[in-house]
C-alpha cells in the first residue's frame, strides 16, 4: 500500500527563450524538486499533465466567452504507509 504526494510544477527560464536557460535549465529546477521530496523520503513517481475547466465568469460569459482550459505539470511521488 502507497501513500501519494502530488506537487505542481512551473519550470521557469528567467532571461527568454533564445538566451543562455534552455531546457537544460528546466530540467534541473525539476532535479530539484525531485531531490527534495526525496530527501524527504518520498520515492518520485511519475510526472502528468492535467487539464484544468476554466469557466468565464458572469460579464465574461454574457460578452460570449466560452470555458477554456489550462494545463499544469503535477510531480507525484509515493512511499509505503
Amino acid at each position: 500500500m502507497y501513500r501519494y504526494k502530488v506537487v505542481p510544477f512551473v519550470g521557469q527560464m528567467k532571461h527568454g527563450f533564445f538566451s543562455t536557460d534552455n531546457a537544460g535549465t528546466v530540467s534541473a529546477q525539476l532535479q530539484g524538486v525531485i531531490d527534495t521530496h526525496s530527501a524527504d523520503g518520498w520515492e518520485f513517481y511519475s510526472a502528468e499533465k492535467i487539464d484544468i475547466e476554466v469557466k468565464p465568469g458572469c460579464l465574461s460569459s454574457l460578452l460570449g466567452a466560452k470555458v477554456t482550459y489550462i494545463t499544469f505539470d503535477q510531480v507525484i511521488f509515493r512511499r509505503a504507509s
